[in-house]
């Protein structure tokens, strides 16, 4: 008993002046050694955190582990716009991802795949999968075999990498059928009389961005005098009755009324610069490229051209459902009231 209170008495002691050690202070680097770097940033976000520790467990769902890789798989087949909106709200992406995947498991288990309809949907998803891919694939290749010559090739487009600035007077109508009493309304006759009154007006010396302002019907450039902003003449979205009436002008001149789709337009050229070669060797490659890639993918859907041998097989305007037989029974008449 006595051992026993010695050894206690010991072992507190020796706790005691544990406790009343000062713990050694840090050692002071020596003069001209480098201090001691900070420790490097966390991880943030999947990709990073999957890099640094791949088998990390970021999520758990119904009691199994999801680790950084797994998650980040998830997100690999979306494209760039997709996958951003999916990682601004990553967990619920996560969740629906892997509850989606289980209910796909549990349907194949059963064999659901192989009934129809969703057999022959599922085939026409891959098929149209496929499809889109052999496209895309054809449009690359031709794309990045296009041997034209550029120089040729800005020869005998001239004019389709100059600069110009346009503005524009739009004389709007409705289309016909629109009723007479519609507010505001335009026939395309009386569009025509204002439009060549415009014109004979700036003939005259009126000012196009004045009558732009005041005569215009498109509000969003006629606030800026018809001020259309710089195009390529080459764009395509430049409509060709346009580009054919523009690219004769000079800077200050404008076209005669040009009918476009509901409405009239006057178009003025305020001004142009006409780009070198060089300057427009890139836009020309990547010109020929598109046109390469369109041509290609143009002449092998020419190739799936369909000649209808029996036109009673396509007429489906005729006819109608009525002449569907059915096995359905016709529905019994009811029994005739009998008269007062």
């Amino acid at each position: 008993m006595k051992l026993s209170s010695f050894l206690f008495s010991v072992l507190c002691c020796a706790a005691f002046a544990l406790a009343q050690t000062a713990p050694p202070a840090p050692a002071t680097p020596a003069p001209g050694t480098p201090a001691a770097t900070a420790a490097p940033p966390k991880a943030r976000g999947p990709e990073a955190v999957a890099a640094v520790d791949p088998n990390r467990v970021v999520a758990t769902i119904d009691g199994k582990q999801i680790t950084a890789k797994q998650a980040l798989d998830m997100l690999k087949p979306f494209p760039p716009d997709q996958r951003k909106q999916a990682e601004s709200n990553l967990s619920n992406f996560v969740q629906t991802t892997y509850t989606r995947e289980q209910f796909a498991q549990a349907a194949k288990k059963l064999n659901l795949d192989q009934q129809s309809p969703l057999k022959e949907q599922l085939d026409l998803a891959r098929d149209n999968m496929l499809a889109q891919a052999y496209i895309a694939h054809i449009s690359q290749t031709a794309g990045n075999t296009a041997s034209a010559d550029p120089q040729k090739f800005y020869d005998s487009h001239p004019g389709d990498f100059d600069t110009v600035n346009l503005s524009g007077i739009f004389v709007q109508f409705n289309p016909p059928g629109t009723p007479a009493a519609t507010p505001g309304s335009r026939t395309e006759a009386q569009a025509r009389e204002k439009a060549d009154d415009l014109e004979k007006k700036l003939k005259a010396g009126g000012d196009f961005a004045a009558l732009a302002r005041s005569d215009s019907d498109n509000q969003g450039t006629a606030t800026k005098g018809g001020d259309l902003g710089p195009f390529t003449l080459g764009d395509p979205q430049i409509p060709a009755d346009i580009k054919t009436a523009i690219v004769k002008l000079e800077p200050g001149q404008y076209t005669e009324p040009i009918h476009i789709p509901n409405a009239f337009l006057i178009v003025k050229l305020t001004s142009r610069s006409k780009a070198t070669f060089e300057q427009a060797r890139a836009q020309i490659v990547r010109r020929m490229q598109q046109d390469s890639s369109q041509a290609a993918v143009k002449q092998e859907l020419d190739k799936y051209k369909i000649t209808v041998q029996d036109s009673d097989f396509f007429d489906t305007a005729r006819g109608g459902a009525s002449n569907i037989p059915s096995l359905q029974r016709p529905a019994t008449p009811a029994p005739a009231k009998p008269q007062p």
